[in-house]
């Protein structure tokens, strides 16, 4: 698939109810673990580490679309300066 066609599939993925949908419960689901977070008063070490670890990739996977759209953005202004090896 070319980087033109992949960029166009993401930014339809990110203007779909269904992604806003996905971006709104994942949020509040980060929300919800940082404040359990705070108001927890008895969480081993270990238990802050893996509730951080998994903010961390609720996060990391709401900014992939973007992130990749990012990078598709760049390899099509090098493919278009010809530059790029697509």
């Amino acid at each position: 698939m070319s980087n033109q066609s992949q960029l166009k599939k993401l930014v339809t993925l990110q203007k779909s109810d269904g992604w806003k949908i996905v971006n709104e419960v994942m949020k509040d689901e980060i929300l919800q673990l940082a404040l359990l977070m705070a108001r927890s008063k008895e969480m081993s070490q270990q238990e802050v580490d893996f509730n951080r670890g998994a903010i961390w990739a609720a996060e990391q996977m709401l900014n992939l679309p973007k992130k990749i759209t990012h990078k598709l953005e760049g390899e099509i202004a090098l493919e278009d300066n010809g530059i790029g090896h697509g």
